[in-house]
């Protein structure tokens, strides 16, 4: 059971934080744009909250990317390169993401133990700490990083079996 759960989270984790907080977020929008079109209102929170998922969302995308090997990366210029060449390549891509990585998540829990030492709340609301937002990161970095691994482990794979590299996205439509 807990292996289908852990299977169920390693091709899903994404998937499941982004979309809800995407449809919630165009659900506040939708709201807001009614309210203000019909009532002359509306709630003043709105647009920090819409903000703070879309913060949320792109930063878990970002994981997303990286696993379906989507991300920024010359494809074309390394699909020419020799073999070894191109595996040196995403070996560097895999070192300069962990690189960011830990950077921007020591740097953000910086910020994150900041707001919540001064008890900073979200622009308009009462109760949502500001420092949910800029939690993000450190949260959707430890994801990175567990997709930076499983690339990187499954090129060496390839590479070891000489199989073709991974250089091209593996996302699709369904």
């Amino acid at each position: 059971m807990a292996k289908k759960i852990l299977r169920w989270l390693d091709q899903n984790v994404e998937n499941a934080l982004i979309f809800p907080m995407y449809f919630i977020m165009m659900a506040i929008m939708a709201i807001g744009v009614i309210q203000r079109f019909f009532f002359k209102t509306s709630f003043h929170w709105a647009v920090y909250v819409c903000i703070g998922l879309f913060v949320w969302f792109s930063w878990l995308g970002c994981s997303w990317n990286v696993k379906e090997r989507a991300h920024l990366r010359l494809g074309a210029f390394r699909n020419k390169m020799p073999r070894n060449v191109q595996l040196g390549l995403l070996m560097l891509d895999y070192v300069l993401w962990i690189s960011f990585g830990i950077i921007a998540s020591y740097y953000s829990v910086i910020q994150i133990m900041r707001l919540q030492d001064v008890g900073a709340l979200m622009y308009g609301t009462e109760s949502i700490p500001k420092w949910v937002v800029p939690a993000c990161i450190p949260v959707s970095f430890t994801i990175l990083f567990v997709r930076v691994i499983q690339c990187a482990i499954q090129d060496i794979k390839d590479f070891v079996r000489k199989e073709p590299l991974k250089l091209d996205p593996t996302a699709t439509i369904d």
